[in-house]
């Protein structure tokens, strides 16, 4: 039992560092992002050059191409290829190379990415990850591994964008509590393209004063698809009296733009 705690320990540590997207524990990328217009029929190219310190030990590096996935608090989620049904994936017509290599302390490598672009390959986003990890390393049943994980996020020109999202659920947390109030919000990007959003939350009283709002960031990019959950707080001035008090939910682009709104109501008793 203790050894299974411990392998999994070691897990999580690796997994940790390849999603933080960041060249960290040595292994460096440039490179990291891959935003890009692409028409139908063309050649997808990006290169990245990964290196390490002079101070870190030698390391046997592995690349490869996997789904671009969002857990619900907004993380970058690695999907292997039978977890990325998404239509939206570029994973299929990408490979990377080489796909293995070995760096001693200061050395770097360049690692290259290519694609053709199907013809019919449709229209808004298409969206994958690049994972460069080291094999780990270690003594006995903890072993750590570092590693980068690489956005590729491709706009098809041309095609119409649909911005579009939807609220499934808006839950005000019990117990019910007249000085603050706990709502949580399910959204899902029902578009085929990646945005930048907002969530916004009012509080208003029976006969449609408003009492609080709180305005709460998405993160950098919501992918269509995948579902977030917001969890926002609501503390009005003073605290409420018994009655019927409502909460209106927006989520919005960052230009203002409306993608779906959502309300419900909750009561203040005695």
């Amino acid at each position: 039992m203790v050894k299974s705690k411990l392998v999994q320990i070691s897990i999580v540590i690796v997994l940790f560092l390849l999603t933080s997207g960041l060249g960290s524990a040595g292994l460096g990328v440039s490179g990291a992002k891959f935003i890009e217009d692409i028409a139908p029929g063309d050649n997808v190219s990006h290169v990245m050059k990964v290196q390490t310190r002079t101070s870190d030990q030698p390391m046997d590096i592995l690349v490869d191409i996997f789904g671009y996935g969002q857990r619900a608090d907004g993380s970058t989620n690695i999907l292997n290829a039978s977890d990325d049904t998404s239509p939206y994936t570029a994973r299929p017509f990408l490979l990377v190379s080489p796909t293995k290599f070995h760096l001693d302390p200061g050395d770097s490598q360049e690692v290259k990415l290519n694609g053709n672009v199907p013809k019919d390959v449709g229209s808004g986003g298409r969206y994958a990850l690049v994972k460069i990890s080291s094999l780990p390393t270690g003594n006995g049943t903890i072993t750590i591994g570092v590693g980068v994980v690489v956005p590729v996020m491709l706009t098809i020109s041309g095609s119409e964008i649909l911005n579009k999202g939807e609220i499934e659920d808006l839950t005000i947390e019990k117990p019910i509590a007249s000085t603050q109030q706990k709502i949580s919000i399910v959204f899902k990007n029902t578009g085929d393209h990646h945005y930048s959003a907002k969530a916004d939350a009012v509080l208003k009283d029976n006969d449609g004063h408003i009492l609080f709002n709180v305005t709460s960031s998405l993160g950098q990019y919501t992918i269509p698809t995948f579902t977030r959950v917001i969890a926002l707080d609501l503390k009005p001035k003073t605290p409420l009296k018994p009655g019927t008090y409502n909460v209106n939910a927006t989520v919005s682009m960052e230009d203002g733009t409306v993608l779906a709104t959502k309300e419900t109501s909750f009561e203040v008793k005695s």
